[in-house]
């Protein structure tokens, strides 16, 4: 699937994670490494392979079923930020969410209607979309906005993910013994699986004619369902996926500068998506910056594409990209990887172009090009 409907501008951003609340928090998180990883409390963990989620850190709200919907409040009255009612009344908001349940019916709408719950909580008088496409939900809803906005269907959106930690996902998820015991080491020799977050992220999306100051611009978008096997990403869906979102955007895999993979720290997730890396890049793979931010916020599910995409407009907006935390020792199987590293932002004065790419159960793979103004 291509949109091919032409770039948008990203004009602002919400954010709430286990790296805190706002925008500064979340990339104070990625530069420094420091989480909110407590044990859970709320439903009973014993037994399981992992004991603790990532929580946003000092974010009052509900708890269970309507948490996803606190969060996701949180994040796009932060990206709403300046607009008038005026503005809002026609905007349109699409939330990526794992759980088609996440929100309990509420007089006029469907059971897990998270878009429509939310944009009543935050006046926003445009359409609401509910996008349910597993860890890929929150990107593939960002190139439904980005279709939305492109071709004057909406005049401008807001559009992310977001996910609560509930014990129906972490209890299935160990079930499937999918957790690791020290949450996500994307890229290690020591990873054993994943560490469920709970949190949202938001872009506000707007016609690049329209946009004074962009944050960035969002190019191009690539979706696929594609995989052979219904719990792991297959590298030739994630492949494809890039292909497509790099020729929507009208870029050649030459032109990327930087790429946000979807680095879960699973051995089949890991392996199929630099198999799939290698296959675009060819030999310029070992010169272009990698990363994964799973290795500090964990996995935020539904909001998982959403929080990555917006850390890419950050590392365009300041230019450096952010380590991979928790992932040395390094798998051989990246040795031509430049895997970011270290224990701090890298500096990348020449930085315009970034790749981000999500992944989700029964193939669902996702690819955002995003560049500076």
């Amino acid at each position: 699937m291509s949109g091919a409907r032409g770039a948008v501008a990203v004009t602002a951003l919400g954010v709430c994670s286990p790296g805190g609340v706002g925008v500064s928090a979340l990339w104070e998180a990625l530069a420094t490494g420091r989480a909110h990883h407590p044990p859970i409390t709320e439903f009973d963990v014993e037994g399981a392979t992992l004991g603790s989620a990532g929580q946003v850190p000092c974010h009052t709200g509900a708890d269970g079923a309507w948490r996803a919907l606190d969060l996701a409040e949180s994040a796009v009255r932060e990206a709403l930020d300046g607009v008038d009612d005026g503005g809002r009344d026609r905007t349109a908001l699409v939330l990526g969410t794992t759980d088609p349940g996440v929100v309990p019916a509420v007089p006029g709408h469907l059971a897990g209607d998270l878009a429509a719950a939310c944009a009543e909580r935050t006046g926003l008088g445009g359409e609401a979309v509910t996008v349910a496409n597993a860890s890929a939900s929150g990107a593939a809803a960002i190139a439904v906005a980005r279709d939305l906005v492109a071709v004057g269907d909406a005049p401008a959106a807001v559009v992310g993910g977001a996910d609560a930690v509930t014990d129906m996902a972490f209890l299935g998820l160990n079930s499937l013994r999918t957790l690791g015991p020290e949450g996500c080491r994307p890229f290690s020799t020591e990873r054993r699986g994943i560490g469920l977050s709970e949190g949202a992220a938001v872009l506000r999306l707007e016609p690049l004619d329209d946009a004074a100051e962009p944050l960035a611009v969002l190019a191009g978008c690539g979706l696929t369902n594609a995989t052979g096997h219904l719990a792991a990403p297959g590298a030739d869906g994630i492949e494809q996926a890039v292909r497509i979102a790099l020729a929507d955007a009208g870029l050649e895999p030459d032109d990327v500068d930087f790429v946000n993979t979807h680095g879960p720290g699973t051995r089949r997730g890991d392996t199929a998506e630099v198999t799939a890396l290698r296959a675009v890049f060819g030999p310029r793979l070992s010169s272009v910056p990698v990363n994964s931010v799973k290795g500090v916020l964990w996995h935020l599910q539904g909001g998982a594409g959403a929080v990555e995409a917006l850390a890419c407009v950050l590392s365009l907006t300041h230019r450096a990209v952010t380590p991979t935390w928790g992932a040395e020792p390094v798998d051989p199987i990246c040795a031509d990887l430049d895997l970011v590293l270290g224990d701090g932002p890298r500096h990348v004065p020449e930085l315009r172009t970034a790749l981000s790419v999500s992944c989700g159960l029964g193939g669902m793979n996702t690819a955002l090009v995003l560049r500076r103004p």
